[in-house]
């Protein structure tokens, strides 16, 4: 089986996209008339302005029937387009960041078929049908990204019309950030992905396990074993079946004006589709980028982590608090998904406030003070910075990212910030995540 083409916006500069008609012939399709064909129209039109001056019904029958033989063959090629059937299959329902994303594109239908890839891919595949290509993108940047619409390739008998028509509507792919193998940091969580789960539950009688024993005051009557009393002449009652789930809180800035503060933040536009680009920065695309790593990681050692922004607000919409293992992967696909359309928001001077974070993110940080908590801030002042030191008090475990334009020039709140007790790391504005270093 052959390997599957790749196409890889990394490499952008290494193609040339080619000249299109002038955008008036483009609109009505009349760039797909030929030299040729452009010849005869031209023939057609002369031939009907000469036999208008001289008067002679032959010039005029001859021009006529050229005219109509270009435009005939251009009605028929545009129509006949219509009937292609071109789908796309895509073989996981999002892309990552820098990971090869399958598409396979089908075609029922005698005609050749031309991809069209999102900007920066270059020139797509092309094959006749009926068949299939298959083919890979690695995108370089997340958001939803346009597929299509693929161009069929048509051209009449005559050689009068030949180039390139859209059939189908472009389709959307979401392109998720990008994943980081965590397990370089060897100091990132290690305390807490290897802690006991404090969260537990006991069933409900439907679900109580098989096994009895005897009798303890304080049981419910309700959990008394009637069958197993009779056969050992004493009171036994159903064993418990326990579930306990582990619970992780991330806290994710999303404040514009901690994530574009000055030049050094380069600003970046993340496309969404058909709808209107987010705004965003490199610093803040690190960020997102180690949220959604630091979240497969504690998700894979059993943790329902739960993705909040420093207002409280769940970065997931719909997002519910659920205490089983199974949810605590669904629970981060669910999030790295949302990243694709995940941007900043204007705060305006809540930016600056003293007290960082919301009443209702302190209320549910004081709720899971003694579970592991993960926190990564663009911005401080100093004054936040003593705010935060005043909640260590309360809560201890605390993994705490700071990742800011100038980390030189803000000794004073990485001094603050080291008096917490917390784990402090500390990542300059554009670098990348592998530089990430910890203070505390």
């Amino acid at each position: 089986m052959d390997k599957p083409q790749r196409f890889d916006s990394r490499n952008a500069l290494s193609w040339t996209r080619s000249t299109e008609g002038p955008e008036s012939l483009r609109r009505w399709h009349l760039d797909l008339f030929t030299r040729r064909g452009w010849a005869v129209l031209g023939a057609g039109a002369g031939l009907v302005f000469l036999a208008y001056l001289l008067g002679r019904h032959e010039l005029m029958a001859l021009g006529v029937g050229l005219l109509a033989l270009a435009l005939s063959s251009w009605l028929l090629v545009l129509r006949a387009r219509r009937t292609t059937g071109v789908r796309r299959l895509l073989h996981s329902p999002a892309a990552t960041v820098a990971e090869a994303a399958r598409i396979t594109l089908l075609c029922p239908d005698d005609v050749s078929i031309k991809e069209t890839l999102p900007e920066g891919f270059g020139p797509g595949p092309d094959f006749s049908g009926p068949g299939s290509v298959d083919y890979e993108l690695v995108f370089r940047a997340r958001g939803v990204h346009l597929l299509g619409p693929a161009r069929q390739v048509i051209s009449d008998p005559l050689g009068l019309i030949r180039g390139l028509v859209s059939v189908g509507e472009p389709q959307p792919v979401p392109v998720r950030a990008e994943l980081h193998p965590m397990a370089r940091f060897a100091s990132l969580g290690e305390r807490m992905l290897t802690g006991d789960a404090r969260f537990s539950r006991s069933t409900t009688a439907d679900f109580y396990d098989v096994a009895t024993r005897d009798y303890q005051q304080g049981d419910s009557i309700r959990q008394v074993h009637w069958k197993a009393t009779a056969r050992h002449g004493k009171l036994m009652v159903r064993q418990e079946n326990h579930v306990a789930t582990a619970q992780a809180l991330l806290v994710l800035d999303r404040a514009s004006e901690h994530w574009i503060v000055d030049a050094a933040d380069l600003r970046l536009s993340i496309p969404q589709g058909l709808g209107p680009e987010l705004n965003s920065s490199r610093r803040f695309e690190n960020a997102l980028s180690l949220a959604c790593s630091l979240g497969q990681r504690y998700a894979a050692s059993g943790y329902q982590v739960l993705y909040r922004d420093l207002s409280g607000t769940s970065l997931i919409p719909g997002q519910v608090q659920q205490l089983s293992d199974n949810d605590a992967r669904t629970s981060f696909e669910d999030f790295h998904l949302a990243s694709a359309e995940l941007g900043l928001k204007s705060v305006g001077v809540q930016a600056s406030a003293p007290e960082p974070l919301s009443p209702t993110l302190l209320k549910e940080l004081q709720a899971m003070r003694e579970e592991p908590i993960i926190m990564i801030l663009g911005r401080l002042t100093v004054e936040q910075a003593a705010a935060l030191a005043a909640l260590s008090r309360t809560v201890r475990h605390v993994q705490l990212f700071f990742m800011a334009s100038h980390p030189e020039r803000e000794t004073d709140i990485q001094r603050a910030l080291a008096r917490t007790g917390w784990s402090i790391h500390v990542l300059a504005g554009n670098a990348s995540i592998e530089s990430v270093r910890e203070i505390s």
